[in-house]
């Protein structure tokens, strides 16, 4: 019998571990926090933030670093699920209620994308940057310090539609 119940838990073990999917981090050093239906969650791992922000929405979602008010002068990154395919831009904030694509100011892309789903009318998506780019359209993040983070999403998969929701909360890297 109880070899019987430690094979069980073995199994279901590994069968849990093999079944994880883009959204679970219960088993990482992943922070996590909530606000209004919006999950978002962060490590820093090395020079990196890696980030999974869920959004219930089937649109666009996006997180912005250290605006200085409202939208300005935060780096956002925006995102889409469509058709099981991510798409992701680096955004700037360029004025109190507009943002701008990095490339199009003449910075750069500074996202790695880790992996993204849509289902359950939710979005979610997980990726990666630099805490530091060295793109002057990108915020310089500390590990330890706190920041102001805003989030936003919308209901059209593109990165210029006017947002169904936003809030803003302060983080701790």
């Amino acid at each position: 019998m109880k070899r019987t119940s430690i094979l069980i838990i073995m199994i279901l073990i590994i069968f849990y571990s093999v079944n994880l999917n883009a959204d679970d981090v219960s088993n990482s050093n992943y922070k996590t926090e909530e606000i209004k239906g919006i999950i978002f969650q962060w490590e820093v791992v090395d020079e990196n933030l890696n980030i999974i922000l869920s959004a219930p929405t089937t649109g666009w979602v996006a997180v912005g670093f250290d605006p200085s008010r409202m939208m300005k002068d935060a780096d956002i990154l925006i995102g889409y699920v469509k058709n099981g395919e991510v798409f992701m831009e680096d955004h700037f904030g360029s004025g109190n209620t507009k943002h701008r694509a990095d490339v199009d100011l003449g910075g750069t892309e500074d996202i790695t994308v880790l992996g993204g789903s849509e289902k359950e009318e939710k979005t979610t998506l997980k990726f990666s940057i630099p805490l530091h780019s060295w793109d002057s359209n990108d915020r310089k993040l500390e590990k330890g310090e706190e920041y102001k983070v805003i989030f936003a999403y919308g209901k059209k998969d593109d990165f210029t539609s006017y947002h169904k929701f936003r809030t803003s909360l302060m983080i701790t890297l």
